[in-house]
């Protein structure tokens, strides 16, 4: 499936704003399209995601949630059309409510949402460090490398990076930012890498559930083109993980386990 369609729209051009031109041009977006996750053959969500690497995605999304704990908990993939197929050693209980799903689906309160937050037991104890340079230059590889985003405007990245010397292990883009970060977290998985000596770089904005995924793993640097939300601060520092946001050009803001940026 393809990433990107093209489409006719209108393009204006404004001088001292007023119209000075305007015309019929072909214009690329980026495709996003509903894909089922089925675990041991039972609907587990429906993603709309970019079409493509489906299998990380999977993968990525079972281990970002909580769903399995480890990759060896699962035995096979397989894509059908637009589903998903997982079939994993044993019953998974993906029914439960994650961060995420409530604090959309219900209504509930700044102190319960900050009492939720303070229950979560996750660490991550990880001695990984990483200078301010080697992050400026994660962040530049990521926008060098947006191919999608390029063309469209619509994508987010996320990719996976060694912080000894900034090298990318993998990039992904998605139309979801929590899908691209799924994507890497697969990719990490079925390579065999180290979560606990890798940097997770990403372009989208940190709330709670963004930040949650990187720790359940145990990534313990995140580093944004984008800003934080308070929730991802407070869940950053509880569990352990070096939130870095607003990396743009020579700049950046350091908002917990500040030890980790040397």
């Amino acid at each position: 499936m393809k990433m990107t369609t093209s489409v006719t729209t209108l393009r204006i051009k404004l001088k001292n704003d007023h119209l000075s031109e305007s015309h019929i041009i072909e214009d690329d977006v980026a495709v996003e399209t509903p894909f089922n996750i089925i675990i041991n053959k039972k609907h587990c969500i429906t993603l709309l995601a970019s079409p493509d690497s489906m299998k990380e995605l999977g993968i990525g999304y079972l281990l970002s949630e909580g769903i399995v704990k480890s990759s060896d908990e699962i035995i096979r993939v397989e894509i059908s059309e637009n589903n998903i197929n997982i079939e994993t050693r044993s019953e998974c209980d993906f029914r439960r409510v994650t961060i995420h799903k409530l604090t959309t689906t219900a209504c509930i309160s700044t102190n319960d949402y900050i009492k939720l937050l303070d229950r979560t037991q996750i660490f991550v104890s990880s001695k990984t460090s990483i200078s301010p340079y080697e992050i400026t230059e994660i962040i530049r590889n990521l926008n060098s490398q947006c191919k999608v985003f390029k063309k469209t405007g619509g994508t987010h990245a996320a990719g996976l990076f060694d912080p000894s010397n900034g090298k990318a292990l993998c990039i992904f883009e998605d139309v979801g930012r929590h899908n691209a970060i799924d994507k890497v977290i697969g990719f990490a998985a079925l390579n065999g890498l180290d979560f606990s000596k890798l940097v997770l770089a990403s372009t989208g904005r940190q709330p709670a559930d963004m930040v949650l995924k990187a720790a359940r793993v145990g990534i313990p640097i995140i580093a944004s083109i984008s800003g934080p939300i308070n929730s991802g601060i407070i869940l950053a520092e509880k569990t352990g993980v070096t939130l870095v946001c607003f990396v743009r050009g020579k700049r950046m803001n350091v908002y917990s386990h500040k030890k980790r940026i040397m």
